[in-house]
C-alpha cells in the first residue's frame, strides 16, 4: 500500500508543478516586398529634329529592368545604350522596360523636316509648297515659321496660316517651371469656337506663349480614330515641352466653347487612347477627360 501511495504523491506533485516555457505557434515568414517598376532615367533623342536623310542618335539609360526593347526593329538592348537611327518620316520610338514588378514604356519622337522649307526672314521671298496659291501664305519675319504638314502648310481654322514664333534663346524647362507657366497662361480660357479658333489655334497661341516666355515650345498633330466608325479620323493639334527632369511631355490645352481652365497632359503613343488628364484639380471640373480615340500616326512634331 505504501508503495502505491508514493506513486500517487509524486504523480500529484508533477502535476502540481507550473510549467517553465509555453509553446507558441511559429510565427510566419514576412512576405517578400513586391518589386519596384523599372525606371527610365533617359530616353532621348539627339538631334530631335533632322532633314530628310540625315541620321540621328537615341540615348537610353534604364535601372531595374530585367528586359529593354525598342520598337522599330531595333529589339532587345542593354540598360544603357545608343544607337543612330535615320527615319525618313516623323517617327515615335517606344522604348518598353519590364520586370517582375511591371512594365513602363517611354518615347521619344524625331521630327524629320522635308528638304522643302519657308525661308525664315522677311527679306528672302517665301518658299510655297505644292498646292498652295502663290501670295497666299504672308511673309515671314525672323524667327518665324510655318507648320508644314506633309508637302502642305496648317492653317487654323479660320484658314490663317499657323505661325510659329520661336525665340532663340528659349530653353528645356523643368517639370516645375512647365506647370508654373502653364498656371499663368490663360490660352485654355479661350472658347473654342467651329470656324473661328480650334485646337490648331490653340496649340499655336500656347507655343507661341511659351516662346514669348523662353520656354521651348512643339507643336504637334495627330490622326485620331474614334470608337465609332461612322467619325472616320480626326486631325487634332496640341502641344509638346522636353523637360529635363521628366522627357518630352504632351499638353493639350483645347477648352470648351464657354471657355475654362484645360491645361491637359496626354501620354501620346501610337496605338493607344488620347486620354487627356487634368493638370490642375479645380472643383467642379474633370479630372480625366473623355478619349478622343485611338492614336493612329503623328503627323506633325515642329520645334
Amino acid at each position: 500500500m505504501r508503495y502505491k501511495f508514493l506513486i500517487v504523491a509524486i504523480t500529484l506533485l508533477a502535476l502540481a508543478q507550473p510549467a517553465c516555457f509555453a509553446l507558441q505557434p511559429a510565427a510566419p515568414s514576412p512576405a517578400a516586398a513586391p518589386a519596384m517598376r523599372p525606371e527610365v532615367l533617359t530616353f532621348k533623342a539627339s538631334p530631335s529634329k533632322v532633314e530628310n536623310g540625315t541620321a540621328t542618335r537615341l540615348h537610353w539609360e534604364v535601372t531595374g529592368a530585367d528586359n529593354v526593347t525598342i520598337d522599330h526593329g531595333l529589339g532587345t538592348q542593354p540598360l544603357t545604350g545608343s544607337l543612330e537611327v535615320k527615319p525618313f518620316e516623323i517617327t515615335a520610338y517606344n522604348l518598353t522596360a519590364s520586370n517582375s514588378g511591371g512594365t513602363i514604356v517611354s518615347s521619344v519622337i524625331i521630327n524629320v523636316v522635308p528638304a522643302l522649307r519657308i525661308a525664315s526672314s522677311a527679306s528672302s521671298p517665301a518658299v510655297i509648297p505644292p498646292g498652295i496659291p502663290s501670295g497666299a501664305a504672308p511673309a515671314l519675319r525672323e524667327n518665324e515659321s510655318y507648320v508644314f504638314f506633309g508637302k502642305a502648310v496648317m492653317v487654323g481654322a479660320d484658314n490663317d496660316y499657323i505661325i510659329l514664333h520661336n525665340n532663340p534663346v528659349a530653353h528645356n524647362p523643368t517639370w516645375a517651371e512647365l506647370k508654373a507657366f502653364l498656371q499663368a497662361d490663360q490660352t485654355d480660357r479661350e472658347s473654342y469656337v467651329a470656324g473661328k479658333f480650334t485646337c490648331g489655334d490653340f496649340a499655336e497661341m500656347l507655343h507661341n506663349n511659351a516662346e514669348a516666355a523662353g520656354i521651348r515650345a512643339a507643336v504637334v498633330a495627330v490622326e485620331l480614330k474614334p470608337a465609332s466608325p461612322a467619325e472616320g479620323v480626326i486631325n487634332h493639334s496640341s502641344n509638346a515641352f522636353e523637360t529635363t527632369d521628366r522627357g518630352i511631355v504632351f499638353i493639350d490645352v483645347t477648352s470648351s466653347s464657354q471657355g475654362f481652365y484645360a491645361d491637359k497632359m496626354i501620354n501620346v503613343i501610337l496605338g493607344n487612347e488620347y486620354q487627356p488628364v487634368a493638370i490642375f484639380n479645380l472643383p467642379g471640373q474633370a479630372q480625366v477627360w473623355s478619349s478622343m480615340g485611338r492614336v493612329e500616326a503623328i503627323d506633325v512634331f515642329q520645334w
